[in-house]
């Protein structure tokens, strides 16, 4: 076949296509007009959707301001064996706790969606708030973003903003339960020293009274001093590990700065007391020579006193920075963007819905004028006829014989 011959071919095809499309008019264009209008009247009874949004900022790094804390408070500074700074976890995470039951539990029985939803198990809600409430995060920045939608705008609204409480509540609660076992556990330590030094102090007056003497030479008042206080020191140090295996493994940096300088305070204490002759379990001897036995008697008290003296203000100061850690707020959560009533509703879009609709009516008519038109011409070509009585039968589904 020439190149003649195939452009008329093409050129009787297509006027043969259009003559087609053109005898189904009707159809071509009647039916996107009937899926236009259905949808808009559709859209128009949909119910409006108001959607409204919130920004929240994470809670960043406070060692900073953890550090600032304790040189204000000097001396207590270099006494705080363990980091109080709370560090900031990822955004994440704060995105999962908003998602958690416990969040959703305390929207549930604020807004009483219960009977707003007429649900009667918890799960239907939880299902429901998982379809209205999209709780999204920005990696480069770590805000974190709760859209809520709802028929009422204001009610979304309050629901959005229902969410910051929520996660500041649930912060607030984490964070204080830690602090909470620290400052009871000084607490403990505190009180278990203060009654130590008052019976150590009664037992001194008491020996002072029965033998006499009122005090001790210098060197020997230096001497027990030092090793008071570096006994002191290890008692500090197993404290901050009882507390600390309350919630840190042994892999942990701090649990292994602490342990670390506990062996070297030990060691040190071992070397003080062998350097002096003075042992401070058993206190025996001077490097003056042996005293008498009722200098003895009040040597041995006199330690005890200065000893518990050391531990109890250690644990005081250990106790006011656990209060401290467990007044201040931890959470540290910032609102950027209080949800605002919306104006305007954000479901349903009735222009994208009018105009898919049209556009999926459309393809539909063509096919069909297509196929009409097609099935018309056969009955007059026997060709026609053969080509469409093999298209029926190659796509027709076989009964099994």
């Amino acid at each position: 076949m020439s190149n003649i011959d195939q452009q008329e071919d093409d050129e009787i095809s297509l006027i043969e296509l259009a003559t087609i499309l053109g005898e189904e008019k009707k159809i071509l264009f009647g039916l996107p007009i009937t899926a236009g209008i259905v949808a808009i009247v559709v859209s128009l009874l949909m119910t409006p959707i108001y959607t409204a949004t919130t920004t929240l900022l994470p809670p960043q790094s406070s060692q900073g301001g953890a550090a600032a804390l304790l040189g204000q408070l000097g001396g207590l500074g270099g006494l705080a064996g363990l980091d109080i700074g709370g560090g900031a976890g990822s955004p994440e995470m704060y995105v999962t706790m908003l998602q958690s039951r416990s969040a959703k539990d305390k929207i549930i029985e604020r807004f009483n969606l219960m009977e707003r939803y007429e649900a009667e198990f918890k799960a239907d809600v939880y299902k429901q708030l998982d379809t209205v409430v999209a709780i999204t995060t920005d990696k480069k920045s770590g805000l974190i973003t709760v859209a809520v939608d709802d028929e009422e705008p204001q009610f979304a609204a309050d629901i959005a903003n229902a969410y910051y409480e929520v996660l500041k509540e649930l912060l607030t609660r984490v964070a204080v339960t830690e602090a909470q076992q620290k400052r009871v556990f000084f607490e403990e330590q505190f009180t278990k020293a203060k009654d130590e030094l008052a019976d150590a102090e009664v037992a001194l007056k008491e020996v002072q009274e029965r033998t006499g003497l009122i005090q001790l030479e210098g060197q020997a008042t230096a001497t027990f001093e030092a090793i008071a206080q570096l006994r002191a020191e290890v008692t500090r140090r197993e404290a901050q590990l009882a507390a600390l295996r309350s919630f840190a493994t042994p892999s942990n940096p701090e649990y292994r700065r602490v342990s670390s300088e506990l062996a070297s305070l030990q060691a040190q204490l071992s070397e003080t007391e062998k350097t002096t002759g003075v042992n401070s379990e058993d206190l025996t001897a001077f490097s003056t020579g042996k005293l008498p036995e009722q200098g003895l008697e009040f040597v041995r008290a006199f330690r005890d006193v200065k000893y518990n003296e050391a531990i109890f203000e250690i644990m005081a100061k250990q106790f006011e920075l656990a209060k401290i850690e467990e007044a201040k707020d931890t959470s540290n959560l910032q609102q950027l963007d209080l949800a605002a009533t919306p104006d305007r509703k954000s479901k349903p879009k009735r222009a994208l819905i009018v105009i898919l609709s049209v556009v999926a009516a459309g393809f539909v008519a063509m096919v069909i004028a297509l196929f009409r038109g097609a099935t018309r011409r056969s009955n007059n070509d026997p060709d026609q006829q053969n080509k469409l009585h093999s298209l029926r039968t190659a796509w027709r589904i076989r009964k099994a014989e």
